[in-house]
């Protein structure tokens, strides 16, 4: 009876020990899904991301790859136009409005394109759809051909003084990013500049590759690049007009301002031919003969005396931008082309005056160079000023 009152009482006093066990078991396995339920949240989260990630990239890879397909279309029609003067590159809806890229059935996945400029006409109340010659901007990676040596600003600022909002202190820091040194101009800005930002970065000192490139130059602001077209639709939008009213601020004129990517480019090359395809006359060529009787056919015998006495005699008015442009080497060479053209009979050869068996000791920098020169030439055995009949 003993005995089998303690066994139960033994019993009796083990089953709480059990139920405890029981219990702590459910906790540690209710705490090991909690951690694998947030494990797996976490690891679909991640994936989530990294899928809408690649999903955005690949949509960022095509978007660049229309993009240039776009370009590639545009310049295909630019060629187009050269055997055909009839294609309308200036305004046509038709060809480069709404332009399908890639069709698909639901219209989120169709791809469209078009080509537009601000209508120049319109003050910015509409667009044209075609496309703009970027000749018609100053290209600025040709800036440093306006440095003059002797006074580094004054060509240079004078080439971009009537550009709204230009400075003498931008103007410098624009020659600082472009130029190939490292001294920094007055009021302009270097590499150790732009180092000392928040966000450093370099100064490209060579040519700009994109327009944008600018906003990275001190002293440019957003309202200068982009002026009052704040959100580059190239249309003027009510925000666009109304004064201080509301960003941006602009003059409330009724007349979209652009900003000074209408004014400059980077990538604008002239073609060397006329509308007709001849081509045009290079003002630098070797033989003055040629230069003098291409220039009479085109314009006059006026013209053709000036420029060619530009190339034999310089600009009086602007000695440093007439400096010699021949070496020895080159002017023995030049004479002796000038004799094997007219037969070793020095003055044998005339234009205008005068005797173009005489070496061109000078060249044009810029087409621009004839505007107001004068050029202290011979005329006939006699001493004489030319003006340039093109005059400012």
């Amino acid at each position: 009876m003993n005995c089998s009152r303690g066994t139960t009482a033994y019993r009796a006093a083990a089953r709480p020990a059990s139920r405890h066990r029981r219990g702590f078991i459910l906790v540690v396995v209710t705490v090991v899904v909690a951690m694998l339920s947030l494990a797996a949240y976490t690891y679909s989260g991640a994936m989530q991301v990294e899928y809408e990630a690649a999903m955005m990239h690949g949509r960022d890879v095509e978007a660049r790859m229309l993009a240039e397909s776009a370009v590639e279309f545009a310049a295909a029609r630019i060629a187009e136009y050269q055997a055909d003067r009839s294609i309308d590159l200036f305004h046509d809806p038709a060809t480069f409005q709404g332009r399908m890229l890639t069709e698909a059935p639901a219209a989120r996945g169709q791809v469209r394109f078009s080509i537009l400029v601000p209508g120049e006409a319109s003050g910015g109340s509409t667009v044209r759809f075609g496309l703009i010659s970027e000749n018609s901007r100053f290209n600025l990676n040709r800036l440093v051909e306006f440095v003059d040596d002797d006074d580094p600003l004054t060509d240079a600022e004078l080439a971009l003084s009537h550009i709204p909002g230009m400075t003498a202190d931008i103007a410098n820091a624009i020659l600082d990013w472009i130029d190939s040194d490292s001294e920094r101009r007055p009021g302009g800005a270097e590499s150790a500049d732009y180092q000392a930002l928040a966000v450093p970065y370099a100064a490209r000192n060579g040519p700009m590759r994109a327009i944008d490139e600018l906003l990275q130059i001190q002293g440019v602001t957003p309202a200068l690049f982009y002026g009052e077209d704040a959100n580059r639709n190239g249309i003027l939008d009510p925000g666009e007009d109304d004064g201080e009213a509301s960003p941006p601020s602009d003059n409330a004129d009724g007349v979209l301002d652009l900003g000074w990517r209408d004014y400059f480019t980077v990538s604008s090359r002239e073609s060397n031919q006329l509308p007709d395809g001849s081509e045009r006359i290079n003002l630098n060529q070797a033989l003055m003969t040629e230069l003098f009787d291409a220039v009479e056919a085109e314009l006059d015998e006026e013209a053709a005396q000036f420029i060619v006495a530009y190339r034999l005699y310089g600009n009086q008015l602007a000695a440093s931008a007439t400096s010699e442009s021949l070496t020895v080497a080159q002017k023995d060479a030049a004479t002796a082309l000038g004799k094997a053209v007219t037969g070793d009979v020095a003055g044998s050869v005339t234009r205008g005056g005068m005797d173009l068996t005489k070496v061109a000791a000078f060249s044009y920098r810029s087409i621009y160079d004839l505007i107001d020169a004068e050029v202290p030439a011979e005329i006939d055995g006699t001493p004489t000023t030319l003006t340039s009949p093109w005059q400012s």
